[in-house]
């Protein structure tokens, strides 16, 4: 069988809440798998965790305040994404600015 192009596991993501006083667990357990050729599509109330999944899977959740929790896993193309260094975009904005 085919492996997955996008696998997920487990996946935590929290926002500390205002004035570090809590804890929202926006997600809290999602896992799935995408194979080659598939579309996903991901249904469900308002206020759920959709786009909350979504940017997680795409690591653009804004730390602080969010993060996405140890233990999570995120593996496209047999990558594991969290574990990819991200660069910092600021110093291309400045660029951009008129």
């Amino acid at each position: 069988m085919t492996e997955p192009l996008l696998r997920v596991r487990d996946l935590k993501t929290y926002f500390v809440t205002e004035h570090g006083s809590g804890t929202a667990r926006a997600v809290d357990g999602v896992s799935f798998d995408l194979y080659p050729g598939e579309t996903l599509g991901l249904v469900g109330e308002s206020g759920c965790g959709k786009t909350v999944t979504s940017l997680s899977v795409l690591r653009l959740i804004p730390e602080p305040p969010g993060h996405i929790r140890p233990g999570s896993f995120i593996e496209f193309a047999g990558r594991n994404l969290l574990t990819l260094l991200l660069v910092s975009c600021a110093p291309f904005a400045a660029i951009r600015s008129p």
